[in-house]
């Protein structure tokens, strides 16, 4: 059944056949990000941008997460400058995630500050595609032991966003 406020749109665990190409599994979240972004930028419906939002915030947060724990860390080698730059956006982006979950998103300050979480991660997915990825493909590293290290990473951050999620419903 459909719903008029459903955007159609949701991060998900990754699937079996993704985990030895982890840029796939990053681009598959770049891309989404961006369908939501749009959505929520082209919207004038408050529960649609409602629930874009909160889907752009729960993907971002643990894309990050997944970015920042597994992924940076194993292919730093690769441009330690630019991998110390990609932290750094993070950080900025994590104060805005914080922030933001810390909020309703009807508060006066949530458009503006989705906006500057949006144009931020916008600008950082551009730059890691057209400049880092290419770099990474050049260097023809073994990528399947990331990806696998990646999905595990997700797969037990989901299980213990469900835990915590289950012990505050109850």
């Amino acid at each position: 059944m459909d719903n008029d406020n459903d955007t159609g749109q949701e991060f998900e665990p990754r699937g079996v056949q993704a985990i030895d190409r982890p840029l796939d599994m990053l681009l598959k979240d770049h891309n989404l990000v961006r369908k939501l972004a749009d959505k929520w930028l082209n919207s004038d419906d408050i529960d649609i941008k409602k629930q874009c939002a909160r889907q752009i915030l729960q993907g971002l947060h643990t894309h990050s997460r997944v970015e920042e724990s597994v992924f940076y860390p194993d292919v730093r080698d690769i441009d330690p400058a630019m991998i110390a730059h990609f932290e750094q956006e993070h950080l900025k982006v994590d104060d805005l995630l914080a922030t933001l979950q810390g909020m309703t998103l009807d508060e006066p300050q949530a458009d503006r500050l989705m906006r500057e979480l949006i144009t931020a991660t916008l600008r950082h997915i551009e730059q890691e595609e057209k400049e880092f990825f290419p770099k990474l493909e050049r260097a023809h590293m073994d990528m399947a032991p990331i990806g696998l290290e990646m999905a595990a990473f997700e797969a037990n951050l989901i299980h213990m966003q469900a835990q915590v999620s289950d012990r505050a419903r109850k």
